[in-house]
């Protein structure tokens, strides 16, 4: 049996921190949570998501957008949201979409393409059972941060070029835009650090299940970038211009790529700042965030 969560913003025990709690108004804003939904098992582990539902609408089905969790594809977990990103998340369900934040094997325990395979069943069983949960599944935005902002690109990707793909089953659902915090897009470009080869241990070599520069025809099957032509989905990607961990040169790379094929996107720099800054979960930038949302993947539409 589902167990469904009437929050408001007072509540902070399924997971909405004070950031998200003190721009709330809980004699206005009520929100629905199903936690810890399993969408598949696999090894004899669940495998799960949350679906965070806005205020209810028994008349319209809530357009869904899907959440990819960061760190590093080795850590990390669907719980994250509400902490690192707490006024996306407000936003997001103040403007009446629904949003799932979806679990996926790490790389400790499966490499690529592993991780696509879950978020692309998660997407999946949503779409089988929209109608349980009052959204509507079939077209729908990937967002994600750091390796979740790979994850949600490369599904975004992959989507309207699925004749390359051979490694998830036939997705349900259509990709209408991509939203990426900081995602890596390059993964061959990804396996050299300072003009050096990065080693075995390394957070991508070990998504991978070998280092990017000794299996290259693999780095580029989990690279967005292979994938980009002119029915790939809107992106808008959000990058520090001093960010270590994830160069800008890997957005760069690709607003490129989309730029040639005409495809609508939007590359947004901050000045000064490194890999995770807070400043991208900002008055500065989620209003522009919302604005493509609701330009290219409306509420009423």
């Amino acid at each position: 049996m589902k167990k469904c969560f009437a929050v408001t913003a007072v509540i902070t025990a399924v997971g909405f921190t004070n950031a998200l709690a003190a721009q709330s108004d809980p004699s206005q804003t009520s929100y629905q949570i199903e936690k810890n939904i399993t969408f598949k098992r696999i090894d004899n582990k669940d495998i799960k998501l949350d679906l965070y539902l806005p205020k209810a609408n028994t008349d319209t089905k809530s357009p869904l957008l899907v959440w990819v969790h960061g760190g590093a594809w080795k850590r990390g977990s669907k719980d994250a949201i509400p902490n690192k990103n707490p006024l996306l998340l407000r936003s997001v369900l103040e403007a009446g979409y629904a949003l799932a934040s979806v679990d996926y094997r790490l790389s400790g325990e499966a490499s690529f393409p592993a991780p696509v395979q879950d978020i692309n069943d998660a997407i999946n069983f949503l779409n089988q059972h929209a109608n349980d949960y009052n959204i509507k599944a079939d077209e729908l935005v990937m967002m994600g941060r750091s390796a979740g902002g790979h994850l949600a690109g490369f599904i975004g990707a992959t989507n309207a070029a699925y004749d390359k793909v051979d490694f998830y089953t036939h997705p349900n659902y259509k990709v209408d835009a991509v939203v990426s915090f900081f995602g890596p897009t390059d993964l061959l470009a990804m396996g050299t650090k300072n003009g050096k080869k990065v080693g075995p241990r390394s957070s991508v070599s070990m998504f991978l299940g070998s280092a990017p520069t000794d299996n290259p025809e693999l780095a580029k099957q989990a690279s967005s970038t292979s994938y980009i032509n002119a029915h790939s989905p809107a992106y808008i990607q959000l990058h520090g211009d001093e960010d270590k961990r994830v160069p800008l040169s890997q957005s760069e790379h690709l607003k490129a790529l989309l730029d040639q094929y005409g495809v609508d996107n939007e590359l947004y720099v901050e000045q000064g700042v490194g890999h995770s800054a807070r400043i991208f979960d900002s008055e500065k930038y989620v209003p522009t965030v919302m604005a493509f949302l609701k330009k290219h993947f409306p509420v009423n539409q």
